[in-house]
C-alpha cells in the first residue's frame, strides 16, 4: 500500500507539472494541454498509462517505463515546438519565453520513469503470495 501511495503522488506530480505553464508569448500562455499538439499527446498516452498502472496492475515495470519515455518525448518535442515558436515570434514582433513548467515536466518525467519503475517493481514483489509447494 505504501508503495502505491508514493506512485499515485509520483504520478499526480506528472500531471502537474503538465498542468503548468510551458511557455508563454506576450498574451498567451501555454501549458502542456495547449501547447504543440503532436508531441504534447504522447505525454497525456503516458499520463493515461501511468493511471493505468496505478489502477489496474497490468504489465507495471514495462508500462511505466513505456509510460515516461513517451512522457519524455512529450517534453523533448513540445522544447522543438518551443524553438520553432522563438524563431516564428521575431517575425511577428512578439516575445516567446519558457516557463518553468517545461524542465519541471521534463525532470518529472524522468524520475517517473526510473523511480516509478523501482517503485513498481516493489510493489510486484510484495504483493506476490508465497508458494505452498
Amino acid at each position: 500500500m505504501k508503495y502505491r501511495v508514493i506512485y499515485a503522488v509520483l504520478w499526480l506530480l506528472t500531471v502537474i507539472a503538465y498542468s503548468m505553464p510551458w511557455a508563454k508569448t506576450d498574451d498567451i500562455s501555454f501549458t502542456g494541454w495547449n501547447f504543440t499538439i503532436p508531441f504534447s499527446i504522447s505525454y497525456l498516452i503516458g499520463l493515461v498509462l501511468g493511471l493505468v498502472v496505478l489502477l489496474a496492475k497490468f504489465r507495471p515495470v514495462i508500462m511505466t517505463i513505456i509510460a515516461g519515455i513517451l512522457m519524455i518525448l512529450g517534453v523533448a518535442g513540445a522544447m522543438l515546438g518551443y524553438g520553432a515558436m522563438e524563431a516564428l515570434a521575431g517575425f511577428v514582433w512578439t516575445h516567446a519565453e519558457t516557463e518553468a513548467g517545461m524542465g519541471l515536466a521534463l525532470l518529472l518525467s524522468i524520475a517517473y520513469t526510473i523511480i516509478g519503475a523501482y517503485i513498481v517493481k516493489k510493489m510486484i514483489v510484495k504483493n506476490k503470495m508465497p508458494s505452498t509447494a
